[in-house]
Formats: C-alpha cells, sequence, structure tokens
C-alpha cells in the first residue's frame, strides 16, 4: 500500500499486536500499519522447533531487559527476555499454553468496570484450538487428560494447543500420582476458571507438524497478503505524534526509523501501543505521557501527566531445586550441556517423526497450589483481593512445575540456560513460581534518547510477605519429593543443585537460598494498569489511554493485577477483546 496514511497505527508486532492486525482487517476498508522493532524469522528452527527456545535468549529476537540491582536478592541482576522479533514473546518462550483464573479476572472488573470472567472467557476461546486425544488412547492415560472440559476449551481459534505424542518420560506421570495422593489432584480444566492442582498442561504447538504456534504463524501468516494490512518489521518507533491538550490529546501518528531512514506514518484512527510491557511505557514517556518530573528531567514537553506510567511493574519470582535421578530415567541435561551427539540424535529424531525432547515445549508438569500450612491465617492486611486469596486453599499462589533437567538458579545477568555451569549425570528439577507477589517495581527511560535501553526495576521481595510466602511453599518440596512414585525416580543421597539448602524442609534455610537463587519467570505484567486515573490507572476500561482521545495500550502491561498463571494466553484474551472494543468504537463514531 503506498502512502504513508493508515486508518491504525500498532506499534507492535508481538503477540498482542499481531492479534489486533488480523481482527481489525477482517473489514476490507480498515487500513492498519504495523511496526515491530525486530525481524521476520518465521522459518527459522529455533523459533519453530519447540525445545530450541533457549536458544534464542540472548539473541537478536530477544530485547535481553538486565534489571536494576535487586535489594532483597543481593543486589543481584537478573535478566528477563522478552520478544523483539515478529511474534513477540510468543516466539520465544517456552509454549505454555494456561488460563489464569476467575477470580484474578473477576479482581480485575471490581477495580475497572467492564472486565469480568464472564466477560473474558469467550476471547480465550476463541483463540485457540485445543487437540487432545480420546480416553483410552496411550498419550491421554499416560498424561491423566482426565481433567479436560470441551465445553471450555477453543474448538476453531488460530492457536494450536497440544500434548506432547511421547509416552515414554516417566516423570509426567509420576507427578500427577504424586500430588494426587497429597491430596493434590485437579480439581477442573484451567480454562474453566476454577481450577487447583496438578496436571499436564497444554503447549501452544502444533499437533500436527509439532512446531511452535505463536502470533506470528497463527494470526500473521493466514492475514499477510491483505492489501490492508502493511507491516514493516526492524521498524524502530521514537515517539508517537500527539496534538491538543489533555483531556483531549489526539495521537495523530508515530515517527520511526527503517533502514537508517527517519519516517512519519499518520493514522487517520488510531494509534495502539502493543510494544510490550517494557516498551510500550517508554513510548508513552518519550512521546509526552507520563510522570512530569521524569519527562521533565528529560527535556521532554508534558502532553499528559500521568505519575503511573511505568508503575506497578509486577513478575513472578522463581526458583526451585534440581535433584539427581536414576540413571534409567531420560532427561534432557545433555541437550542443553549442547552435547553433539545427544543434540545430532534428537534433531534427527524431530527431522525424522516430529518427535522426540525438541518436538515438546518448556514444562510438561504442573501444579496450581494454595499455601500448604498454617501461615495463611496470618495474612490480614494485604489488602481484601490478596487476604482472601492467601486464606482459600481452593485459589492458588504457587506454581510448581517439574521438568527433565537441570536448572540455572542463582545465575547472574551474563548467564543463561546455555551457558551453565551443569553439573554431571541427569536432574529432574522442581521450580516454583510465586503467583500473587505483593512487590511492585517500575520500568521507565534513562534518557529522552529512544535507543537507550529501559531502566526496569521490578523489586522482587521487597514486600516483606513475599518471601515468607515463597519459602513456605519452596518446603513442600521436601514432601513431593520424598512422596512416592515421584521419590522412586530420585537416586538415594544423589546430587542436588549447588547452594540448595542441607534441610530443604527448613523456613528459614529457604528463605536464605531463595536470595541467592530467585530469578524472573519472564512474565512482566501491569506498567500501563487498566484503572481508573485517581487509582493509578494509565489506560480506561477501554484501554484508552487516560488523558487522550484515540491512543490505546493492548497487551500484558494493561493488567492491573498479574495472572494466576504465565499470561501468554490471558494475552491473547484480551487482545481478542480489544479488537472488538476498537471495532465498536468504529462503529459508533461512524
Amino acid at each position: 500500500m503506498a502512502t504513508d496514511k493508515y486508518d491504525f497505527i500498532i506499534v507492535g508486532g508481538g503477540t498482542a499486536g499481531l492479534v489486533m492486525a488480523n481482527r481489525l482487517t477482517e473489514d476490507s476498508n480498515v487500513h492498519v500499519l504495523v511496526l515491530e522493532a525486530g525481524k521476520d524469522q518465521t522459518s527459522d528452527p529455533q523459533v519453530t522447533t519447540p525445545l530450541l527456545y533457549p536458544t534464542l535468549m540472548g539473541s537478536d529476537a530477544d530485547w535481553d531487559a538486565v534489571t536494576e540491582p535487586q535489594a532483597a536478592l543481593r543486589g543481584k541482576t537478573i535478566r528477563i527476555p522478552y520478544g523483539r522479533i515478529l511474534g513477540g514473546s510468543s516466539a520465544i518462550n517456552g509454549q505454555l499454553f494456561l488460563a489464569t483464573s476467575k477470580v484474578n479476572i473477576d479482581a480485575w472488573g471490581e477495580l475497572s468496570l467492564g472486565w469480568n470472567w464472564d466477560i473474558l472467557a469467550p476471547y480465550f476461546r476463541k483463540s485457540f484450538t485445543l487437540s487432545c486425544p480420546p480416553p483410552g488412547d496411550p498419550v491421554y492415560d499416560h498424561f491423566y487428560l482426565d481433567y479436560i472440559e470441551s465445553s471450555v476449551n477453543g474448538t476453531d481459534g488460530p492457536i494450536k494447543a497440544s500434548f506432547p505424542s511421547d509416552i515414554d518420560n516417566p516423570i509426567p506421570k509420576a507427578w500427577i500420582e504424586t500430588m494426587r495422593s497429597l491430596g493434590h489432584g485437579s480439581s477442573a480444566d484451567p480454562f474453566s476458571g476454577n481450577f487447583t492442582g496438578a496436571f499436564t498442561n497444554a503447549a501452544s504447538i502444533d499437533p500436527l507438524t509439532r512446531q511452535r504456534s505463536g502470533a506470528a504463524s497463527a494470526y500473521w501468516e493466514p492475514a499477510k497478503y491483505r492489501k490492508n494490512l502493511t507491516v514493516i518489521t526492524a521498524a524502530h518507533v521514537q515517539r508517537v505524534i500527539l496534538t491538543g491538550d489533555s483531556p483531549n490529546v489526539i495521537a495523530t501518528g508515530v515517527e520511526y526509523v527503517h533502514n537508517g531512514e527517519n519516517k512519519t506514518a499518520n493514522a487517520e484512527r488510531e494509534v495502539i501501543l502493543s510494544a510490550g510491557v517494557m516498551h510500550s511505557p517508554k513510548i508513552l514517556e518519550l512521546s509526552g505521557i507520563g510522570n512530569p518530573d521524569i519527562l521533565s528531567s528529560f527535556g521532554i514537553h508534558v502532553a499528559v501527566a500521568n505519575k503511573s506510567v511505568g508503575e506497578n511493574l509486577q513478575d513472578h519470582p522463581m526458583t526451585g531445586l534440581s535433584f539427581q535421578v536414576k540413571d534409567d530415567i531420560k532427561t534432557v541435561d545433555d541437550l542443553l550441556r549442547q552435547d553433539p551427539v545427544a543434540m545430532e540424535v534428537a534433531m534427527k529424531q524431530y527431522e525424522d517423526s516430529k518427535s522426540g525432547p525438541l518436538a515438546v515445549g518448556g514444562v510438561l508438569s504442573y501444579a496450581l497450589l494454595g499455601l500448604q500450612d498454617a501461615f495463611a491465617k496470618q495474612i490480614q492486611d494485604s489488602g481484601r483481593y490478596y487476604s482472601s486469596l492467601f486464606q482459600n486453599p481452593k485459589e492458588a499462589t504457587v506454581t510448581f512445575c517439574a521438568q527433565a533437567s537441570q536448572g540455572n538458579f542463582g545465575a547472574e545477568a551474563g548467564s543463561s540456560l546455555l551457558n551453565a555451569n551443569f553439573l554431571p549425570g541427569g536432574y529432574c528439577t522442581i521450580a516454583a513460581f510465586l503467583l500473587q507477589p505483593l512487590s511492585r517495581g517500575y520500568v521507565h527511560i534513562r534518557s529522552s534518547n529512544p535507543s537507550d535501553p529501559v531502566k526496569v526495576d521490578p523489586r522482587y521481595l521487597t514486600h516483606p510477605l513475599d518471601i515468607e510466602m515463597f519459602a513456605r511453599h519452596m518446603t513442600y518440596i521436601s514432601t513431593i519429593v520424598s512422596t512416592e512414585p515421584f521419590a522412586s525416580l530420585l537416586k538415594p543421597s544423589g546430587r542436588r543443585n549447588a547452594s540448595a539448602p542441607a534441610d530443604i524442609g527448613d523456613v528459614e534455610a529457604m528463605k536464605e537460598y531463595i536470595t541467592k537463587t530467585t530469578l524472573s519467570s519472564w512474565h512482566p505484567t501491569s506498567t500501563c494498569a487498566m484503572l481508573p486515573l485517581d487509582k493509578g490507572g494509565v489506560v480506561n476500561e477501554r484501554l484508552i489511554v487516560h488523558g487522550t482521545q484515540n491512543l490505546r495500550v493492548v497487551d500484558a502491561s494493561v493488567f492491573p493485577l498479574t495472572t494466576r498463571s504465565n499470561p501468554m494466553a490471558t494475552v491473547y484474551a484480551v487482545a481478542e477483546r480489544a479488537a472488538d472494543l476498537v471495532k465498536e468504537d468504529l462503529k459508533a463514531r461512524k
């Protein structure tokens, strides 16, 4: 399309941005421009092959944010990968596909009218298709897929979700059986919104091709030849062009750099920021929307004063323990060590039959649990949502996951999963993600130069309740690994990962371990929160930036509270609903 004028300009061709692009261009009269900073790598085997995602961390496909030194974690800096690639983080993550909870989304609605589980649930279903083998199939039985409820899952959505086809890994089966013996069987399907317990999770992997199913393959590729859709990759947005005064500021276009040239694109209807949790607030600040003190210090004209822009950053802190397994238990440790023989065997298996370890996503075995001791009853002064959540055993505050490899806990910012100093032998790791942390951080610009990286400070575990809860969750791992049949997978007196406490059931020892080993789960959210302006909001219930008429944010930054799971599936659902909101507003303006 040879023009610099479009109805809609979407900044960011990631998980949310490509959903918006697809849905808006369903109307052939609507012309959309997508500006993506990364490249199109949809045919790259590192992207399409499920278990090769660790090779993308720290690559050109990763913005590779590094936090400020974390005060509660001994001053350590932590890497938070997120996608600089067409498809965004859906192109580089571990492919876990899981809904958040009804309680979580209903809490959004209490904070921002117009959102609740009943409203959002249909958009979860709209976004994906779940492929599940029938009862009696060996895969169904091995992974205990009896929790699946077809009525709450998608049947014709773009994202393809599936389960592994290999059943020679004993860990998922032992995980479910152990958790059931501890009273943690799955209570329902996760997409019902009312779920706790252990299960084998679905992954965003096409069941036929055994390739990653992400926003680029599922939403962009079917739409890329539409004449009313233009996608420009390697386009670095500098700012949104704004006119007028708050509360009637109008976004008229976007300035960006492409192939070394400064360019301007004009928006007739709206500008939509889908640049992610780190870059949507960055672009707002560079455009003059944000804390006046920050903007003025960098000589940026203040178009809309809002001290909440970039604040409210939330993430799931994560750590875990690795246990040596018996010699006959298969793990992927040799692949993580990049052993050439193991890699050659796995690649051949994948190429020949789309099977083997490379055909499987990052994690199979999950459990969403609440606090397992009396500490929950002591939590009184953490707000109505959190107090009721922590004290309700039917609501999860931790994710445990088991995977057949060592973890890289305690890694400094310069380390990655593939260059860790792994111990010899095979291991099973049980990791824990603190799902509803009370700590809050921020993302802000460092200067007025758009090329400078953002300043990121999640302030992990700075709220005192977080480490108390985290430590008690982590000590429960001692119960899991000493319970059959999981216990029989591990070597008696086998090695554990470096710095693991001698007594993993000791709360105080676990607190010490947590401060040394906590990492990001790669689940940042909430830096442009959907809340009323006087409650710390950046966007309203229709995702329009406060103080503006036609500038929206659609990505995980709008979540007022972080999800009770990894956020990807919720990003898809929110983007699907956002597309309908935009269409409604477009129709109302005609």
